[in-house]
């Protein structure tokens, strides 16, 4: 499905623990010098929109490479904007964006109430308090979908990330999850009460949607092709099936 880049072409003040120092607004000549180098290879680019001119957007998303909308500090009404305006999904929800607020909806709100707009979302329990993914579930229903956000440990560079307990931080700032899918899966059932087979789609089919790729296999049916995860009546791995 390609890489995910996420950063370094964010808002600083939304930026978690990504390093402010490398964090800047991209120039059209840098962005289409790194689609060129990876070869088809990137699958989505996090963004925040407010940083990103508006040619370069297009570029991205000539080059069939999904936008998602993340580390921003757009409010309600400029991140309904770009909602509206060419751009799908966002990243993680209630992390690095605008929170819902009474005053001030911010990203949050905007997503909550756009009638099309997707956005991940880390169900480990640490990034977002089980009772928030309750919330919004209920609103956003089929737009919702989990990714792992996953990190290893890293012991070099300027992003090291550190295993405390099971979560990763960064210089002291949670930077990552320890998640697997699997995981998503058991904690969506068992502390937000989303039904098993729903949980299942949050975890495959709604986020193999975002993604805008025909060539992503899947299809469970006779003549389908799709790799399959089987598990026991208590959510175990039995085997995996490959296609």
């Amino acid at each position: 499905m390609g890489l995910h880049i996420e950063g370094p072409w964010i808002n600083v003040s939304k930026k978690g623990a990504h390093q402010a120092d490398i964090i800047h607004a991209p120039t059209y000549q840098e962005v289409a010098e790194i689609i060129h180098y990876a070869e088809g290879n990137i699958g989505m680019i996090t963004i925040a929109p407010e940083v990103v001119e508006k040619e370069i957007i297009d570029l991205i998303q000539k080059n069939n490479i999904v936008i998602s909308a993340g580390h921003t500090a757009a409010d309600y009404t400029l991140a309904t904007s770009f909602l509206d305006n060419g751009i799908t999904v966002a990243t993680h929800l209630y992390n690095a964006m605008g929170g819902l607020q009474h005053r001030a909806p911010g990203m949050v709100g905007a997503l909550f109430n756009h009638p099309t707009a997707m956005c991940s979302l880390v169900a480990d329990g640490y990034h977002v308090d089980f009772a928030a993914i309750k919330i919004a579930k209920k609103i956003m229903g089929d737009r919702l979908f989990c990714i792992t956000d996953a990190v290893a440990t890293t012991t070099t560079g300027l992003y090291q990330h550190h295993l405390v307990g099971d979560k990763y931080e960064s210089k002291g700032i949670l930077s990552g999850s320890a998640l697997t899918q699997l995981k998503s899966l058991n904690n969506l059932v068992d502390h937000v009460g989303v039904e098993l087979g729903e949980a299942i789609r949050m975890c495959s089919v709604y986020p193999a949607k975002v993604m805008q790729q025909k060539e992503i296999v899947g299809s469970i049916e006779i003549g389908g092709k799709a790799d399959l995860l089987c598990l026991s009546a208590d959510r175990h791995i039995i085997k995996m099936i490959l296609a």
